[in-house]
């Protein structure tokens, strides 16, 4: 399917105000960028570029400036952030530098009609939800990535999301217009990366409408899960007194149901969500057991400004972030 990608933008700009484009330089964000402008010209708005300079390859540098220049050419705004991918420690860079990435567009987004578009695409939609079921991912996590979502005080939209790889590498030859291309996108440690180029292509090989079929499947996954969120609000409001559960209220519910509220709950209040392990814990412990000689359950990290305290106290479930 060919779309108009100009009028995937539109319906998301306000008149006269600056939106921000997520711009590494690579064909998608390049692009997303100029389909932006595009679109941004008809609503008299001006469009600011960000860049992110992870600082990881011998390039990062050339990349910025290619960037930089591109920018100047077509008559953007252009910010650059410089990240010392060196320093960080952990077992995932590429979600490390992931994380790294929101924190700095969240510091941009600073009102409800701030928006930042990025160029996620339906082969990207496909490799998250694969990544996503070899980890063990609910029905949220197979919903895969939203068009829109909250990030810091604004948004962040992904116009591309129903758009083939191929159609946007299509649209950068046909619009003449110049990307840098990383090479570490060939390297196979990074798990993104053996899904792209190992995994999918097999797949493509034996069912070539694949992306059709899976498509599909996630939109169902994501309106499966709407509904339900919606049905969660209202069985909500009946068990929670100020912002903390009344246990016996969630007991009076099927124990699959418990843990969906109980996860809701935590989400409104902006919590680390526990892994299915600690979940598991958790509902035993607290809800199904007559008594607990730990009136508390904790779990996240203090470092990362994550850590959750689960408080039991006269029947009541409460929480406390640090």
């Amino acid at each position: 399917m060919l779309f108009n990608l100009k009028s995937l933008i539109t319906p998301h700009l306000i008149k006269g105000k600056k939106c921000f484009v997520a711009y590494s330089g690579g064909v998608d964000s390049t692009v997303l960028l100029n389909e932006v402008g595009k679109a941004a010209n008809e609503f008299n708005s001006e469009v600011e570029a960000v860049h992110v300079n992870h600082g990881y390859s011998k390039s990062s540098e050339s990349w910025e400036e290619h960037c930089k220049i591109f920018c100047k050419k077509k008559g953007f705004s252009f910010k650059s952030f410089q990240m010392d991918s060196k320093n960080l420690k952990g077992s995932s860079l590429e979600s490390l530098m992931r994380e790294r990435r929101y924190e700095i567009f969240q510091k941009i987004l600073i009102d409800k009609t701030s928006l930042l578009f990025m160029g996620h695409h339906l082969d990207d939609q496909i490799e998250t939800l694969f990544f996503r079921l070899i980890r063990g991912t609910g029905l949220k996590g197979a919903s895969s990535i939203p068009l829109k979502r909250n990030l810091g005080n604004g948004f962040i939209v992904r116009p591309f999301l129903k758009v083939a790889k191929e159609e946007i590498i299509q649209n950068a030859i046909q619009n003449n217009l110049s990307f840098v291309e990383d090479d570490s996108n060939n390297n196979n440690d990074f798990d993104r990366n053996y899904l792209r180029n190992i995994v999918i292509p097999k797949i493509s090989e034996r069912w070539p409408n694949y992306r059709k079929s899976i498509s599909r499947s996630i939109d169902n996954q994501k309106n499966s899960f709407e509904f339900l969120t919606e049905i969660s609000k209202k069985e909500l409001v009946k068990i929670v007194k100020g912002e903390d559960i009344k246990i016996n209220e969630l007991k009076k519910y099927d124990v699959n149901f418990q843990k969906i509220l109980f996860l809701s709950w935590l989400e409104n209040k902006k919590c680390n969500l526990p892994n299915s392990a600690v979940l598991e814990e958790i509902i035993n412990k607290f809800i199904h057991s007559e008594k607990t000689s730990c009136p508390k359950h904790i779990w996240g990290s203090k470092n990362k400004g994550n850590k959750v305290c689960l408080i039991i106290k006269k029947g009541m479930m409460s929480v406390e972030v640090s």
